[in-house]
């Protein structure tokens, strides 16, 4: 065989890349890095957000329960701090006027960046 046949051989030959193709792929890559660093840490931000909520929500129903089997006459207003994975949660509580059953409303808060967070239950006790 002589070299022009080579060339015409149905032989597949292998494809490299292209100085330009390589160009272009790194130029797309350095356009959507920032949209994607965003995406992510806003998805982390709001991830951990939410296991803080969690967190909150089930210290608040903890103090719930911890109210509803302390005798009636004990329920007063009153406060509690709990540490969990390094952030203070404060529950507080109202012991509304009247008579059974009541209306508790209890607020627990943390800190969190430099923002403070908020949450709301109710308990009804009889």
């Amino acid at each position: 065989m002589d070299e022009g046949e080579l060339m015409d051989s149905p032989v597949k030959r292998s494809r490299a890349y292209t100085l330009i193709e390589v160009l272009i792929a790194m130029v797309l890559l350095v356009a959507l890095y920032p949209a994607l660093s965003t995406l992510v840490t806003g998805s982390r931000k709001a991830q951990v957000s939410g296991y803080r909520m969690e967190q909150a929500s089930a210290f608040g129903r903890m103090v719930v329960d911890s109210l509803s089997i302390i005798p009636r006459n004990a329920w007063t207003t009153g406060s509690s701090v709990q540490s969990i994975a390094g952030v203070s949660y404060t529950a507080s509580w109202t012991k509304p006027p009247g008579n059974p059953p009541w209306m508790f409303p209890v607020s627990v808060t943390w800190v969190q960046g430099a923002k403070v967070h908020q949450i709301q239950l109710q308990a009804v006790l009889q």
